[in-house]
Parts: structure tokens; C-alpha cells; sequence
């Protein structure tokens, strides 16, 4: 399956899923808990909705499947 990308080339980062209760250890794993790198990705994910929210709508084809 080939990723998405952007006219610029970057990849376009799909929306990440929060953990579940379950997914954690609780033994203070710091920056490889489940929670600190779904908070890393979701920061990934809004800043560059932030970003296409300001640039012309030149995405208009790529939700749409790669052939």
C-alpha cells in the first residue's frame, strides 16, 4: 500500500489512536509510554492540520486510493 503524500513530499500523517487503559504498564517508562508517544504523534498529526489548513486546496485527490 503506498502512504500519501503531499506536493511537497511529506508524508501525510493519519490521526493517531488514543491507548487504551490496558496499553500501559504503569511503570514509568517516561518518553516510550504509550501515552507520551501518542501525545508526540497527535502534536505531529495537529500541527500539520494546522499547516493544510492554511494552503489552498491543492489536496483534492489524495483521499482518494493510489492506483
Amino acid at each position: 500500500m503506498m502512504e500519501n503524500q503531499l506536493p511537497n513530499g511529506e508524508r501525510l500523517i493519519e490521526e493517531p489512536t488514543y491507548p487504551e487503559d490496558w496499553e500501559c504498564c504503569d511503570n514509568g517508562c517516561e518518553e516510550l509510554c504509550v501515552y507520551e508517544i501518542y501525545r508526540v504523534q497527535k502534536q505531529a498529526y495537529d500541527e500539520q492540520q494546522q499547516r493544510l489548513k492554511s494552503v489552498p486546496k491543492l489536496l483534492s485527490g489524495t483521499d482518494k486510493p493510489a492506483q
